[in-house]
C-alpha cells in the first residue's frame, strides 16, 4: 500500500524541479545570448550537480534541450540558438514575462524621452529600456508609447516637418511590436531627389533638440535606389519628416540589436581651449584625456558613427587636429578639403 502522498508528492516535486530549471534557463538568457554551456552551468548553479541527474554531460545537454522545449512549447518563450549571436537568445514571447505599475511605465517613457543621443550613456540606458519593455505584455509597451509622445507634444510643435499621422501611428505599432518596416525616404545626400525603398528594423524614435527634429535610429538592412540595391548592414538615423510610405511588415527583430560599431577617435586641442576643461562632444565618448606641459590636451575616445564624430570636432576650427582613427580622420579630411574647396584655399 502506497504511503498516504508518497509517489505523488515524490511527482509533484519533480515537477518543480523541472519549472526552476526552465526558469534558470530564461533568466540566464535574458543576459544575453548564452552557449549551451553557460546555460548548463546556470541550472547547476541554482539548483546543484544533481539538476539533471547522474550522466554524461552529452546526456545533461539532451535533458537540457528537453527544458528548452519545454520553454518554447509551454511558457511560449522563444528561447533558441541564433547563429548570428552565437548563442541561445530570448526573443519574443506569447506569455509575457515582466509586467510593472503604471508609475514605473511612466518612468520608463521619461528615461526613454530624456536620454536622447546627446546625454551621457544614452546608448546603455536605451538599451536597458529595450530589455525591459522586450519583457512586457504588448498592450504595456503600447501604454509606454503613449506616454512617451504625451511627454514630447511640446518637442514636436517646435518640429517644422509635416509628419503625417498614419506615419507616426504605423511607426508606433512597429515599435511596440517589434516589426520591421518599409518606407521610402528623400535623402538630401542624393542629387536627383528621388525618394529610395528602406527595410530598416526599429529600434528607437527620438526629438533631437539640436537639430529641432524627430528621427528614427535603425538598423538598415537593404535601400532600393535608380542604381539598383545595397545592402548598409548598419545602424542609421531617418528624420521622420523624410520619410513616407511606411509600411509595418510581419518579419520579427531579432532577440537582441546588433551591436554597436566601436571607431577609435583621437585628437588634440590647443592649450588656450582645454585650459578649463575638456567638454564632451556629440557623437564621442571619451575614454581618456591626456594632459601636456604646454596645457594641450591629446584626447582618446570612440564613436558609433565617424561622420558625426568629424561634425562634432568641426566647431573647434583650426585649435582641433585630428589624429586618428582610421575612419574619423579620413571623413575630417574629406570635410575639410570641401570646405577648401568653397571658401578658396590658400586665400
Amino acid at each position: 500500500m502506497q504511503a498516504p502522498g508518497g509517489a505523488a508528492r515524490g511527482q509533484r516535486e519533480s515537477d518543480w524541479l523541472v519549472v526552476r530549471r526552465c526558469l534558470a534557463l530564461v533568466r540566464r538568457a535574458w543576459q544575453g545570448p548564452a552557449t549551451w554551456q553557460a546555460l548548463l552551468a546556470a541550472v547547476l548553479a541554482q539548483e546543484g550537480t544533481e539538476a539533471y541527474g547522474a550522466g554524461s554531460e552529452a546526456r545533461q545537454r539532451l535533458r537540457l534541450e528537453k527544458d528548452l522545449e519545454r520553454i518554447r512549447n509551454h511558457l511560449g518563450v522563444d528561447l533558441r540558438f541564433d547563429r548570428e549571436l552565437g548563442g541561445y537568445a530570448v526573443g519574443d514571447a506569447a506569455l509575457a514575462l515582466l509586467d510593472l505599475p503604471d508609475q514605473d511605465l511612466a518612468t520608463i517613457a521619461w528615461l526613454a524621452q530624456t536620454f536622447t543621443p546627446d546625454s551621457p550613456q544614452h546608448r546603455q540606458v536605451q538599451a536597458l529600456l529595450g530589455r525591459l519593455q522586450q519583457a512586457l505584455p504588448e498592450a504595456r509597451r503600447a501604454e509606454i508609447e503613449r506616454r512617451h509622445t504625451a511627454l514630447a507634444l511640446d518637442l514636436a510643435q517646435r518640429d517644422d516637418d509635416d509628419i503625417p499621422a498614419a506615419l507616426w501611428n504605423a511607426l508606433t505599432r512597429a515599435l511596440v511590436g517589434r516589426r520591421r518596416v518599409e518606407f521610402a525616404y528623400r535623402s538630401p545626400q542624393h542629387s536627383d531627389e528621388a525618394p529610395r525603398r528602406h527595410v530598416v528594423d526599429p529600434y528607437e524614435r527620438y526629438f533631437d533638440t539640436a537639430r529641432g527634429h524627430y528621427y528614427l535610429r535603425g538598423w538598415c538592412h537593404a535601400v532600393d535606389g535608380p542604381k539598383g540595391r545595397w545592402l548598409p548592414q548598419r545602424y542609421l538615423d531617418y528624420r521622420l519628416g523624410r520619410m513616407a510610405e511606411l509600411s509595418v511588415l510581419p518579419d520579427k527583430l531579432p532577440p537582441s540589436p546588433p551591436p554597436l560599431p566601436r571607431y577609435p577617435v583621437e585628437y588634440e586641442l590647443q592649450a588656450h581651449i582645454a585650459r578649463l576643461g575638456v567638454s564632451r562632444q556629440r557623437g564621442i565618448e571619451i575614454d581618456e584625456v591626456e594632459r601636456r606641459p604646454d596645457g594641450s590636451a591629446l584626447v582618446r575616445g570612440h564613436s558609433e558613427d565617424p561622420f558625426l564624430a568629424a561634425q562634432a570636432l568641426l566647431h573647434y576650427g583650426a585649435n582641433c587636429r585630428v589624429l586618428g582613427g582610421a575612419e574619423v580622420l579620413a571623413r575630417m579630411r574629406t570635410m575639410v578639403r570641401r570646405m577648401a574647396d568653397i571658401y578658396g584655399e590658400g586665400e
